[in-house]
């Protein structure tokens, strides 16, 4: 099923001699419908979004000093890096994580990328030989890792998650489903936790069995770690990439993006074992030579600093993951959904007969709210929408006061 809601033919290529594979990739569904809201704006309507995950702060201050005063004492600042990254900027990475994971982490084994959407790519390319190749999505998932599979040649294999039944409990992993899929073909599972779109924190019990699987089937772990900071409550964290016996078949995907307020700066990196990450370096090299210069000067001088700012970051979100939860209990008679544990998004289920997609049109028509439509977050998305809770309070409050609108 094609996500695409825009009206264009993404059916047929207009340009001869490209790529057949690109007919069939598309366009994140969050930028479609970020796209149809600029073009309500344009006529003068106020639109407010809950649409895109980008966190309402800033860089914190001691990033920003420290970076101007690199761009005025630095004579390299604006030259390209040592490929695989800032020795001094490995080495720190290496450090930060041999403290997170419990044993040793070599700098060696550490890529910088484009942010961690390059690095998940980059597992995609390294890992898909043929088409027949699979890589396992816990569904629903993040819209671009299915795109990213199918853009390296492969096949996506979706496995839905078992869906809570109501507020209190959370999406879980279902083993055994993932387990039945697992075949020949099988390359690697990627598992994100904190999750997105559905905000839950998976269990340590489910990733422990999930461990065992992946080491009998010998098939990669692919890691999305980029909200592993944004835990709420008392809930347990556990990060799978920390048992060691799954190593050396880890691919630890990491971001600076969402943690440290720099979403446009695009940097994150790849923790893999040597032989792979000698690979994945090829195609660093070969795609975009280096990450840029200035922004992982940014990350070095963002790791050396402890920062009160993210603490209060983290707590103003909880405070706007409170008041999301608050106005959907108060529309109940519209939506269901988990309270998110984790990340800044929810994934309500919505009680209407129409598609996801209508019912995000639907929303954006008569609320001038922005939300995404579930199903692009693969199929056991449908009758769902995504609500992220990263904007300013005071935007979630007006943008629900619209909501309550919806009949």
């Amino acid at each position: 099923m094609k996500q695409s809601i825009l009206s264009i033919d993404q059916d047929k290529l207009t340009a001869l001699g490209i790529n057949q594979r690109l007919s069939n990739i598309n366009i994140s569904i969050i930028k479609e419908m970020m796209y149809l809201a600029q073009k309500e704006m344009e006529k003068g309507r106020e639109i407010i979004s809950l649409g895109v995950g980008i966190p309402f702060y800033k860089m914190p201050s001691y990033i920003r000093e420290g970076v101007i005063k690199a761009l005025q004492s630095d004579p390299t600042i604006d030259k390209y890096t040592f490929f695989p990254g800032m020795p001094k900027l490995r080495k720190l990475i290496a450090q930060k994580d041999t403290k997170r994971l419990g044993f040793e982490v070599n700098k060696d084994n550490i890529l910088v990328t484009a942010g961690s959407m390059g690095a998940l790519l980059y597992a995609s390319l390294a890992l898909v030989q043929n088409p027949e190749d699979e890589i396992i999505l816990p569904s629903p998932y993040f819209s671009s890792y299915a795109e990213q599979i199918k853009l390296a040649g492969g096949t996506p294999r979706e496995v839905p998650m078992i869906e809570p039944q109501n507020s209190e409990e959370s999406y879980q992993l279902d083993i055994e489903g993932i387990k039945r899929t697992i075949t020949k073909n099988t390359k690697a599972i990627i598992i994100n936790s904190p999750h997105n779109p559905t905000g839950a924190i998976f269990a340590k019990e489910d990733l422990m069995k999930l461990a065992e699987v992946i080491k009998v089937s010998g098939i990669y772990l692919i890691t999305d770690e980029v909200y592993d900071y944004l835990i709420y409550d008392a809930d347990e964290y556990f990060n799978i990439a920390s048992i060691k016996d799954l190593w050396p078949r880890v691919i630890r995907c990491c971001s600076f993006s969402k943690k440290y307020g720099m979403t446009g700066w695009r940097i994150g990196y790849i923790d893999t074992n040597p032989d792979l990450a000698r690979q994945l370096f090829k195609i660093h090299d070969n795609a975009i030579v280096c990450a840029s210069h200035i922004a992982q000067e940014a990350v070095y001088i963002a790791l050396s600093s402890e920062s009160e700012e993210i603490v209060k970051n983290v707590g103003a979100l909880k405070k706007n993951r409170d008041l999301t939860c608050k106005k959907l209990d108060e529309l109940a008679h519209i939506f269901s959904y988990s309270k998110p544990r984790g990340a800044y998004y929810v994934f309500p289920r919505y009680k209407s007969n129409l598609s996801s997609v209508d019912f995000s049109l639907k929303v954006l028509k008569e609320c001038g709210v922005i939300v995404v439509p579930g199903i692009g977050f693969g199929q056991a998305g449908e009758n769902h929408i995504r609500i992220s809770f990263g904007g300013e309070y005071g935007e979630i409050e007006t943008a629900f006061s619209y909501l309550s609108k919806l009949e």
